[in-house]
């Protein structure tokens, strides 16, 4: 898993859009870091806000690398879709 992962590849992890996204960076819900191109959400933010979403949809807590091993496979599957 990457060390920021860009507010597209965080709608997918989500399920939400990349204008979602970035309007929960600025109201504050997702800490992120702005550069030039655009938001970056941190590593530890995206695992995070994985496991809140996993914990409400399913009724579990994965574990740290159970997450970082589903955040690559939701990016590398919607990369090749794009």
């Amino acid at each position: 898993m990457k060390d920021f992962l860009s507010t597209t590849e965080m709608a997918w992890v989500l399920g939400r859009s990349p204008e979602t996204i970035r309007e929960m960076i600025r109201d504050g819900e997702i800490e992120a870091v702005r550069l030039p191109d655009g938001f970056r959400v941190p590593r530890a933010e995206a695992l995070r806000l994985a496991r809140e979403r996993i914990e409400a949809e399913a009724g579990r807590r994965p574990s740290d690398r159970e997450l970082e091993r589903l955040i690559d496979e939701v990016i590398t599957t919607n990369e090749q879709r794009d």
